[in-house]
């Protein structure tokens, strides 16, 4: 065995230069580097699912039962609404700025998740979508129908730190941010849709009213003229409301109501119109009011980040807007119900968030100490290899230019 080693030892020298003792040495070094590496260096993988709202099923409800305005899937993300908001918020600015407003940058995972997303693969690696029916499934279990929904399960957020309690920590920022910027999208979509008509139908509001206006005219001269036919011919007045009266029937036959019929027809749609001026003049009342609550409400949204204290000023704004000198009309009324009604709905919406189960955290393998310290004994035999291959190559060239010199200075001699 001794005379083995001294073999070895000798082809080593003459292959690497180096004995048997120093080429242990070096395997051992790069073996416990690759296990102290795993040690003080380790990494941790969280996992987690972020619910979205899901739809909720409408119950059936009995004629007599009042039937309210209620969207079973109001709260629901589709995934085009999703990847609007992602298209926005997936960069370190706007992380920065959520980080900032809730006082959040000096959190050793909120250092970490700004550093690691300054790499532009960093979004598409730690978020992704998760939808009721993937092709996975489709191989699974096959076509089913509506297969094609683009409904939002939730997201899953992948992270990865040195410490478990890191990495969890990573994962609930992640989360609240997503959370933020989902229910701030809303918000602001609401705004710009209750802007949009409370401005571009206040004009078209008052053209009605216009309209109606002349209607009323127009059938009050109608019904002065058939009390004047009245008046003329009392007979008329004793007529069946349904009986047609014919004119000049040698004359095309021309046929017409009763003067009395239409003489109610004509005051029945002044009340009409009169109604509806009513509601249009009432509606515009509420568009004028709504319509200055929706220009701040825009201003609150592009500077406010934090959606909690958006939808505390929002309500603080409310109130201011809906008080005034004729706060206790219905129409004043009926319209605060309604914002309010929508703030307390994107309250409930932001609860429908949440990781419902958990954070899973395992140990990264790639950081494991023994796998490590393999890693490094591989690495040391393969720089061994290619050190002995270079040196063998390298004295192989030596070797054949001595021997080109050598043929070349025996010919002139010879």
């Amino acid at each position: 065995m001794l005379d083995g080693m001294r073999t070895l030892d000798s082809e080593l020298r003459r292959d690497l230069g180096l004995g048997l003792g120093a080429v242990l040495l070096i395997c051992i070094c790069l073996a416990v580097t690759g296990a102290l590496a795993g040690v003080f260096f380790p990494k941790f993988e969280a996992t987690a699912l972020l619910q979205f709202p899901e739809g909720q099923k409408q119950e059936k409800k009995s004629p007599n039962e009042v039937q309210r305005s209620f969207d079973p899937k109001a709260n629901v993300i589709e995934l085009a609404a999703y990847k609007r908001v992602a298209a926005s918020y997936d960069s370190v600015g706007q992380l920065s700025a959520y980080f900032d407003a809730l006082g959040l940058s000096s959190r050793p995972g909120a250092v970490r998740l700004l550093r690691q997303a300054e790499n532009p693969g960093f979004w598409s690696g730690v978020a992704s979508p998760l939808l009721p029916f993937s092709r996975r499934d489709q191989k699974e279990f096959g076509d089913i129908k509506d297969a094609s929904a683009t409904t939002m399960l939730g997201l899953e957020l992948t992270m990865d730190a040195r410490t478990d309690a890191l990495a969890a920590e990573m994962v609930n920022l992640l989360a609240g941010y997503y959370i933020n910027a989902v229910v701030r999208e809303r918000v602001r979509a609401w705004i710009l849709t209750g802007k949009l008509e409370s401005q571009s139908q206040e004009k078209s509001v008052r053209a009605d009213v216009v309209k109606a206006e002349l209607d009323i005219e127009i059938f009050g001269q109608r019904a002065n003229d058939m009390k004047a036919v009245l008046a003329r011919y009392p007979d008329a007045a004793r007529m069946d409301s349904r009986q047609v009266v014919s004119v000049n029937a040698a004359e095309g036959g021309e046929r017409f109501l009763s003067p009395l019929a239409q003489l109610v027809g004509a005051e029945s749609a002044i009340s009409e119109r009169r109604e509806m001026i009513r509601r249009w003049q009432r509606d515009l009342k509420q568009k004028n009011l709504l319509k200055m609550y929706y220009a701040d409400a825009e201003a609150m949204v592009e500077r406010q980040v934090d959606v909690a204290k958006l939808l505390a000023e929002l309500r603080k704004l409310a109130e201011k807007t809906f008080s005034h000198a004729d706060a206790a009309q219905e129409w004043n009324q009926e319209a605060a119900l309604r914002v309010n009604g929508v703030l307390d709905n994107f309250d409930v919406m932001r609860s429908q968030f949440g990781v419902r189960n958990g954070i899973r955290i395992n140990e990264v393998a790639s950081r494991n100490p023994w796998r490590l310290a393999i890693v490094g004994l591989a690495v040391a035999l393969a720089s061994l290899v290619a050190v002995a291959f270079m040196r063998s190559t390298f004295q192989a060239v030596l070797r054949g230019r001595e021997g080109s010199v050598a043929a070349g200075g025996t010919r002139p001699g010879s």
